[in-house]
């Protein structure tokens, strides 16, 4: 069930303040692999993981504008429970964690220019205590952007950018390139554009170009687990962040038939990876020391045969999307 509350408060001209929060507790059950093409749906072994778990997030935000300027503070306090069993079993699949966040935003209207910039920071802090990573994990995101729009009658342009910082900090020490570490860091600054032009009335025009950067979450990382009887799933602490870019054209019509109004709207689109990363199956008895007392050994899960997540390399994706949206009366009693 999910319970959701917000209060906002105002107390003169131009500032309000309040507080948004959702309470949510779920019972559920997955399966990682599929039994077989003929038994698709039915988990392999019997292997369904149920989870009891217990999600609530705490949201208070201030907003105060003043002489064309806006200023906002975001914060939450997130914290998740998942309590994983399998038939009932503690199968060592249970984490927990506590997000902090807060996102600093100002907003200066130029009237005579057209001009509207917006800059900010934001900050992210997230403590994780799972069975699937080996203990105690860290996390910081800082980062820096801002943002450029402009519009000249028709035309609208926009131009931004940010800068990202990670960090990472694990009990647990892991060996990259022989050398043992329990701190991970990664910085990158990323750029976007885009721009929109009238043609007609009703038709207008898109272009995009962004920049993306992902650094590897705890799970790719440092998940160490078996998800069904004789399936492992082993971590990775070599891994790069991933980092790409997307560009897009599209054109929009808006169609209007008596009381009806909708839109047509196509686009092409190519997106590109670097260091693109994904959970790959193979074995990976090499980088596993043999121990007869440890499920992980090779000797005891098939030479080291799971799941892994790598560093898959360059990966392009192209593609267009269509979409048709309309609104409007059937009748004078059904819209």
């Amino acid at each position: 069930f999910l319970i959701t509350a917000s209060l906002l408060l105002l107390i003169f001209k131009g500032l309000n303040y309040g507080v948004n929060a959702n309470i949510l507790k779920q019972n559920s059950g997955s399966a990682i692999i599929w039994s077989s093409l003929e038994q698709a749906y039915v988990p392999y072994g019997s292997e369904v993981i149920t989870t009891k778990g217990l999600i609530y997030n705490i949201d208070p935000f201030v907003n105060f504008n003043y002489n064309n300027n806006r200023h906002s503070i975001k914060t939450r306090h997130l914290s998740v429970l998942n309590d994983n069993l399998n038939n009932g079993v503690d199968v060592g699949q249970s984490t927990s964690s506590k997000t902090y966040y807060i996102d600093y935003q100002w907003q200066k209207n130029i009237e005579k220019y057209n001009l509207r910039l917006t800059s900010g920071i934001s900050y992210e802090n997230v403590a994780a205590n799972s069975d699937l990573f080996n203990g105690i994990s860290k996390r910081q995101n800082s980062s820096l952007y801002t943002q450029l729009d402009r519009k000249w009658g028709k035309f609208n342009f926009s131009l931004g950018a940010r800068y990202e910082d990670f960090s990472l900090k694990t009990e647990e020490k892991y060996y990259v390139n022989n050398d043992s570490i329990v701190d991970f860091n990664a910085a990158k600054p990323v750029f976007r554009t885009g721009a929109n032009y009238q043609i007609f009335e009703g038709t207008f025009i898109r272009s995009s170009w962004g920049q993306g950067y992902r650094f590897p979450s705890m799970a790719e990382l440092f998940i160490s687990t078996q998800i069904a009887d004789g399936i492992f799933v082993y971590p990775n602490p070599g891994l790069k962040p991933e980092n790409g870019w997307s560009a897009e054209l599209g054109l929009k019509q808006v169609v209007k038939y008596n009381s009806w109004l909708g839109y047509v709207d196509v686009a092409g689109f190519i997106m590109q990876y670097d260091d693109m990363m994904e959970f790959t199956f193979g074995s990976w008895a090499a980088n596993i020391t043999e121990d007869p007392n440890d499920p992980f050994s090779p000797s005891t899960n098939f030479y080291g045969a799971g799941f892994k997540s790598l560093n898959v390399g360059t990966t392009q994706i192209n593609g267009i999307e269509l979409s048709i949206t309309g609104q409007g009366k059937i009748n004078k009693n059904t819209v």
